[in-house]
């Protein structure tokens, strides 16, 4: 009867059969590629949080004929991403978040979780705050200074500190097209993101939510830890 129950709500207005539908069409790499137009012979793309370089990987594959800006702050992860320079990568050790010039960095034992904000310590997960300072420039200030004039796609990943990446983009936000981002939904951080911090940004410079590409739900206690989400812009009228 129970099984029965939850086959009932699972069908309801057919959800169930679209997203297995969806399932077997979408992948978060088809989502992302399909973005760009087939036609964008050299695409823009800021890669914001690129660590060793694994998100410089993807976007390669996706897009073998863009031109990427990657940032990152961590000296140890960018020695690891400054491998993958060349021509059309280039690699920048410094934070982007809303300010122009020296701000505290956090790093952690697992480098990715490397922050602008530290561990919350009342946290159930690990703390391990250990300060140094980082370089800092806004987006509105690096573009204009490299010439950048338009965005097809930026790609945040800055454990909490989205929202600060956001209002340091100023008028570029008006000339980008996609945005990838993730949205921490956990305490691990002293500061945690939520919709409202980033709708509150993107809403009124014209982005509408697109997908929720990836999904991280904790098998523990069966909360949802954090989520990966495409906004797109949407068309002038």
């Amino acid at each position: 009867m129970a099984q029965d129950g939850m086959d009932d709500v699972e069908n309801v207005g057919d959800s169930g059969k679209r997203n297995r539908e969806f399932q077997s069409s979408f992948t978060r790499e088809r989502l992302i590629h399909d973005l760009l137009p087939a036609d964008r012979q050299q695409p823009l793309l800021l890669d914001i949080g690129g660590h060793m370089g694994e998100s410089v990987r993807f976007l390669r594959r996706l897009f073998p004929t863009a031109v990427i800006h990657s940032f990152e702050p961590s000296p140890g992860a960018f020695a690891e991403l400054r491998l993958l320079e060349d021509q059309r990568t280039h690699c920048h050790n410094v934070a982007v978040t809303d300010l122009d010039g020296t701000i505290d960095f956090y790093g952690n034992a697992i480098s990715h979780t490397n922050s602008v904000y530290r561990v919350n310590t009342n946290s159930q997960d690990s703390p391990f705050n250990q300060p140094m300072q980082a370089r800092s420039v806004r987006l509105a200030s690096f573009c204009a200074q490299h010439g950048i004039g338009h965005v097809d796609l930026l790609k945040l990943d800055v454990q909490g500190a989205e929202r600060r990446v956001l209002d340091g983009a100023e008028q570029l936000l008006q000339a980008t097209d996609n945005i990838v981002l993730e949205i921490m939904f956990f305490d691990y951080y002293e500061h945690q993101s939520s919709f409202l911090e980033i709708e509150s940004v993107l809403y009124p410079a014209g982005f509408r939510l697109f997908s929720i590409s990836d999904i991280s739900n904790n098998p523990m206690n069966g909360r949802t830890d954090w989520v990966e989400v495409i906004y797109r812009r949407t068309p002038q009228r």
